[in-house]
């Protein structure tokens, strides 16, 4: 296996709550390449939304964003990956301030940011 070097790297990574999504898959990646994950996501409630359904009648997105980050997180504990999960709101600057001040108590620093949200 390619060691890429993000051994004990801190990656944050924000819109992770998607199972399906870029950013689950993100911290997924980084946390089979042995670096430290936090996953920091917003739940998005809304209504059920016909129009945005597939041709099975699914809306994917609806379920999906309206979640908590529980199935990315089983994941990361079957990986068994340095973890942390952070429900924030990104767009509240006290919350950012929050999150970083967080992963600072736990990590001591950050070396990649992914702002997927």
């Amino acid at each position: 296996m390619i060691d890429y070097g993000f051994t004990d790297k801190v990656a944050i990574i924000t819109g992770a709550n998607n199972p399906q999504g870029i950013g689950a898959a993100t911290a997924l990646t980084f946390a089979r390449e042995h670096a430290k994950v936090v996953l920091v996501y917003k739940k998005i409630p809304r209504a059920f939304d016909p129009s945005k359904t597939d041709a099975n009648g699914a809306d994917r997105y609806f379920a999906a964003n309206a979640a908590d980050a529980d199935a990315v997180e089983h994941k990361l504990q079957e990986l068994g990956a340095d973890y942390l999960i952070l429900e924030r709101d990104i767009t509240d600057e006290a919350a950012v301030k929050d999150i970083y001040a967080q992963v600072l108590a736990r990590y001591g620093h950050v070396d990649i940011l992914v702002n997927n949200a």
